[in-house]
């Protein structure tokens, strides 16, 4: 005779949150800043029909932390950042980062050790990723208006002094379930973002985000001072590399690796970035050639020229020739809004493109 054993109902699961919202499931994994479990994830819903996305402080790490008084604060700090920042980037309307609808600290409940510190916000349907094994090679026009979309989103972002700096396709959130060119997208998760106008404990981090997919200069240990070619170049090259994972399934750092002698990588490397820039400048321009030549989708080779332009500049590893050539020139070369245009043009001709063979 054998019998089975259920798993444990999450406690927090049936939690009345307020404002008419009730966690309704756990998600399998923990969530949170890269290297540590700050926060875990629960699905919730809403009486008006609603459903929300719940990131809940991990206090039970204090007990595995060999600092456990650190931990305390920099958890506390970070959920107090993301709450404050959320709060801003919806207070002022921006339609393409994700929306937080509620957030709170209650009582610890029943059999729980802490108290509840939450954020909720608007549940997306998937993340990039998901997209990408939905839709055809046809569908380049899905592919480029969401990147146009979290370009855009970037943008709101730096109207407001704020870098994002953990750009990468699980962060880009895809909010229309239907398989169609009106699919939208959002940028979520701004737990390692910086607001130029508040301090945030990750501000003196070598690296604020997610390491892999950092860009070159960061990797290699070389922190700009200011703010713009730390911070908003930063969002520029991960725009560019998340580009870059749409129209190939790899990263642009994925590709230097592969392209990059590893006596000239970040591991090996013992001299300085500058020295080192020839090195990652060639492997570059390696990877855009291998882009060009393996390009997937059946386009004009004007759009294909056109893309492969875009991407080197957005993900030049040379600070100084990052960002788009009209907007450096124009001394702007962190801009955003002549990117976002370009995009925007690129998914129109794609979208029609794609009407027309639809049509067909």
């Amino acid at each position: 005779m054998t019998s089975s054993l259920s798993a444990p109902v999450d406690p927090l699961v049936g939690l009345d949150l307020g404002e008419g919202w009730t966690i309704t499931a756990a998600l399998p994994k923990a969530i949170g800043a890269t290297g540590g479990n700050f926060s875990l994830g629960y699905l919730a819903g809403n009486v008006d029909g609603r459903k929300g996305f719940v990131k809940v402080i991990n206090y039970g790490g204090i007990f595995r932390s060999p600092d456990p008084t650190r931990f305390m604060q920099e958890i506390t700090e970070a959920y107090n950042f993301e709450r404050e920042l959320v709060q801003k980037c919806t207070s002022r309307r921006l339609s393409r980062v994700v929306l937080a609808y509620h957030h709170n600290s209650l009582p610890a409940p029943p059999a729980q050790t802490f108290p509840i510190s939450f954020i909720i916000f608007e549940r997306a349907d998937g993340d990039i990723r998901g997209l990408l094994d939905d839709v055809g090679d046809l569908e380049l026009a899905v592919r480029l208006r969401m990147v146009h979309n979290a370009a855009s989103g970037i943008a709101q972002l730096h109207s407001i002094q704020v870098a994002h700096q953990d750009i990468k396709p699980s962060n880009l959130l895809v909010f229309n379930p239907l398989l169609d060119v009106g699919r939208a997208a959002k940028i979520g998760d701004l737990g390692r973002a910086t607001d130029q106008q508040r301090a945030a404990i990750h501000d003196g981090y070598n690296i604020a985000g997610d390491p892999s997919y950092a860009p070159p200069e960061q990797c290699f240990g070389d922190i700009p001072t200011s703010f713009e070619q730390r911070r908003l170049a930063c969002d520029i090259y991960q725009l560019g590399s998340l580009l870059t994972f749409v129209l190939s399934d790899v990263t642009m750092n994925a590709l230097l690796h592969t392209f990059l002698d590893p006596s000239h990588s970040p591991r090996n490397w013992h001299g300085s970035y500058m020295d080192a820039l020839p090195y990652v400048q060639a492997a570059h321009a390696t990877a855009l050639d291998e882009l060009g030549n393996s390009f997937r989708y059946s386009v004009t080779d004007d759009m294909k020229n056109e893309l492969i332009k875009l991407i080197s500049c957005l993900t030049d590893p040379d600070l100084e020739q990052r960002g788009h050539r009209a907007s450096r020139k124009a001394n702007q070369p962190y801009a955003l809004n002549r990117i976002v245009s370009q995009l925007d043009l690129l998914a129109h001709k794609a979208e029609l493109r794609y009407a027309g063979a639809t049509a067909a």
